[in-house]
């Protein structure tokens, strides 16, 4: 498939895409207080957004609702999605989820102004994987209150999640933090993000995607780790970041990944709208996504224009 970037979808923020019965659905950080939907049947091109979720009385959340993910489970479609807490005034985010009877909508609360779980701490960016008879859920620990050797930080936790979808079993556990060297770039205050997992299973072994650096800098790129277990241990790839800056895109980050009728795997993912001012304003791009050598590689994107 040639895929022509970017993506017309722009304003947005950690782009999802669901593949359901020969029809893509994609959903992102759509800045207001739920989310739109796009849907396309080539990925190229886009029909104008539904909203597919907005925030109500029963909602937990009152703003901060960013990077959903919806799944198919059981003929119903489950949206996970960050919101800030709205019984907090500091920053308290948490994770939320929604049900629908289509991929376009409308989800509605599962909790009654609660989030899926409370840990004690902020978390963000739910990732699901169905493996086997088991379910995980993956998230990223808020680096607000978090300070690791005196810096705020931001890793990725997994965590079992129950055959209902909606519960969790047990406590977090840590599977990723910001130690290679291209993770610790910081301009300002000092912090460092581990975020966005993404968990792809290839050949039994585990490949876990997700993004490092502040997502406004042009230092924010994708790493890769693998393990043999979906709880882990991972051991990030020597040769991160997979993506990266380059001479076409600002900032490439925040990915989800999905598959056509013919097995083809392409990355999902934002970078920033204007290449030389990078900010929260992104758009979306598409790259074909392959497996070399045991390890996930990605060609950078050409442009529309070229």
């Amino acid at each position: 498939m040639n895929i022509k970037n970017p993506v017309p979808i722009e304003n947005i923020g950690d782009p999802y895409i669901l593949f359901f019965e020969g029809k893509y659905y994609l959903y992102a950080t759509s800045h207001f207080d739920g989310y739109y939907c796009w849907i396309s049947e080539n990925l190229n091109d886009w029909k104008e957004p539904v909203v597919c979720y907005k925030a109500t009385d029963k909602s937990f959340g009152n703003s901060c609702f960013w990077a959903p993910e919806v799944y198919n489970f059981n003929g119903k479609f489950y949206m996970y999605y960050t919101a800030q807490w709205k019984k907090y005034e500091e920053e308290a985010l948490r994770i939320g989820v929604a049900i629908a009877d289509k991929p376009e909508g409308p989800f509605e609360e599962v909790f009654e102004e609660q989030p899926m779980f409370d840990f004690g701490y902020g978390a963000l960016d739910a990732h699901i994987l169905k493996d086997g008879e088991y379910n995980y859920l993956y998230y990223s620990r808020a680096g607000a209150d978090h300070y690791v050797n005196g810096a705020k930080e931001s890793e990725v936790y997994v965590v079992r999640l129950d055959e209902d979808f909606i519960s969790v079993k047990g406590e977090g556990k840590l599977i990723l933090q910001p130690e290679q060297e291209w993770e610790r770039i910081y301009e300002g205050e000092k912090q460092f993000w581990n975020e966005g997992p993404f968990v792809i299973k290839e050949e039994g072994r585990y490949h876990l995607m997700y993004s490092a650096n502040f997502f406004a800098s042009k230092h924010y790129g994708i790493g890769c780790a693998v393990a043999d277990n979906p709880m882990g241990p991972f051991e990030k790839y020597e040769n991160n970041p997979v993506l990266h800056t380059s001479d076409t895109i600002s900032g490439p980050g925040h990915n989800s990944v999905v598959k056509d009728n013919d097995g083809n795997y392409y990355c999902v993912y934002h970078a920033h709208t204007h290449y030389e001012k990078p900010s929260g304003d992104r758009q979306v791009y598409i790259t074909p996504l392959k497996f070399r050598n045991g390890k996930i590689s990605m060609e950078h994107p050409k442009l529309r224009n070229e």
